[in-house]
This record gives structure tokens, sequence and C-alpha cells, in this order.
């Protein structure tokens, strides 16, 4: 397995770098002081109620999604442009590795650099948790560890693929920061400008009941699908039409379900790398 071999390369070139060292270092600062914030620091906690797992979890997600965005830009943006860029790209394909191959190898090892980051985090953070609060749910915390590892391979995945697309690492990293802000700013106005054609172009007035196919263009985006996957699998599904920030029209149907979030996921993951890789093949090194 030739992608094998350029994946391992890949982590251990980072392994060595700072910028894996400052990656963790910032993860751990981040979901550590969130913990002690949240275990010492009544006001932060009386607002989400007991002292407790799901709620510091329902804390940190914010957080933890805009670092895992902004950390995959930083990681992810050199993958493949950085090497065409230092004419290391020739070399590497050189050796019996084909375009598929590195693609592949650069997805996996630029995702074990931010999950080894996230993972020393949590984990470091556990030990704070454990002495500070006045419950724990392991599941809880292997699940949002599992959703978080998922999110950093889709970002990575997005990046990996915008890099391949262009032979300048500067201009990776801009297409990147682009696509981030774009997709931020999908999440917030697409559902509300579908909410405000489908209601005869005015404002729904307040307390109206939302179709529930305007919801979903709240989780399109990695990070809202990310959420609401959260959402789903910590809780009993209820809480996904609050997080959803609507009153929904019926029932939740099954396109607002966690599951439906991670197959919008996996979509993220794949269709940019495919394109991605389309344009990588045809290029010229």
């Amino acid at each position: 397995m030739s992608w094998v071999v350029v994946a391992r390369k890949d982590f251990q070139d980072a392994r060595l770098s700072r910028g894996l060292w400052a990656v963790t270092g910032l993860f751990v600062l981040m979901s550590v002081g969130f913990a002690v914030l949240y275990g010492t620091v009544p006001a932060v906690s009386q607002d989400i109620g007991e002292v407790s797992t799901l709620g510091f979890l329902t804390l940190l997600i914010g957080a933890v999604t805009l670092f895992v965005s902004i950390a995959a830009i930083v990681v992810g943006a050199g993958a493949i442009a950085g090497e065409r860029a230092s004419g290391s790209g020739k070399l590497l394909l050189g050796f019996p590795h084909s375009r598929a191959d590195v693609v592949l190898g650069k997805l996996v090892g630029r995702t074990a650099v931010l999950g080894a980051a996230i993972v020393v985090g949590l984990i470091i953070t556990l030990v704070v948790a454990l002495a500070l609060f006045d419950s724990f749910a392991p599941v809880d915390y292997a699940v949002f560890t599992a959703m978080t590892l998922v999110l950093a391979l889709v970002y990575i995945g997005v990046m990996v693929a915008i890099s391949a697309t262009t032979g300048s690492g500067g201009r990776a990293m801009a297409f990147g920061i682009g696509a981030f802000v774009v997709l931020e700013i999908l999440a917030d106005i697409v559902p509300l400008a579908a909410l405000f054609v489908v209601n005869g172009f005015s404002v729904p007035s307040g307390g109206a009941a939302v179709p529930a196919w305007v919801a979903f263009l709240n989780v399109i985006t990695p990070s809202t699908a990310y959420t609401n996957a959260l959402g789903w699998f910590l809780g009993d599904g209820s809480a996904t039409a609050a997080a959803l920030g609507a009153q929904l029209a019926g029932p939740v149907p099954f396109y607002l379900t966690g599951w439906a979030s991670m197959a919008v996921l996996a979509a993220w993951l794949v269709v940019p790398l495919a394109l991605g890789y389309r344009r990588f093949a045809r290029a010229d090194l």
C-alpha cells in the first residue's frame, strides 16, 4: 500500500516540526482552560446545570469546532501545494506512488497530525474533568472524541482537496480561509434566505412553524452537521430541533437526525477530495 508510506512520512515530518507541538499546545490550553472554568467558576456552569460531562461538552462544542476548522487550514494547506511549490512533488512521484496514493496518504498523514493534537488534549482534559466534575460519563466523552476526530478528518479532507488544485502553498492557504468564511456564511445566510423565499418574500411571524427541509439547511456545513450529530448522539434526539434554532412543524424527520448529519459529513469528505484529485491528476508538475 503505497499511500501508507506517504502517510507515514508525512506524519513523521510533522512530528519533528514545531507546528504539531504548537497545535497540540493550543488545543490543550483551550480544552483544559474550559474544563477548569466550568468546574470551578459557578457563573460558567450555572446556566447549564450540574457540573457534569454533558454540560462541559455542550460548552466546549463551539470552541472545538472553531479550533479544528482553523487548525485544519494551517495543517492541510501545504499538503500537496507545498510539495509542488518546492519541487519535491516530482521527487515524490518518482517513487512508485500514484497521484491517488499521494492524495490519500496526505489525507491520512495530516489527519493523524491534527488527530494526535486532539487526542492528547482530550486525554489531559479528562484528568482535569475527573478531578473537578460532580459526575463523569465516559461514553459521552468517547463519543465526543470520536466525532471530533471525524470533523478533523473532514476539514483536513477539504484542505487537502484545495491543496491539490494549486501549486502554491500561499494560494492554498488563501483558498482555505475563503472556504471557511464561505461555509460559515452559508450556515447563517442560506436557511434565512430560503425561509424568506418560501414565506412569500416576507419574514415569518414569531413562533411560526418552520418546514423541516428549511431546518435541514441549518446543518449542511461540516461544523453544523458535527454539532447536530453530537446533539443527537449525546441526547435523546429531542434536542435536535432546539439546536436548529427552529420550531419544527411535526416530528423530527430522518434527514435531521444524527445519522443524516454523519452522511453530510461523509459527503463533505468524499466530494471535495474527488474534485481535488481530478484536478491534481491532470496537473502538469
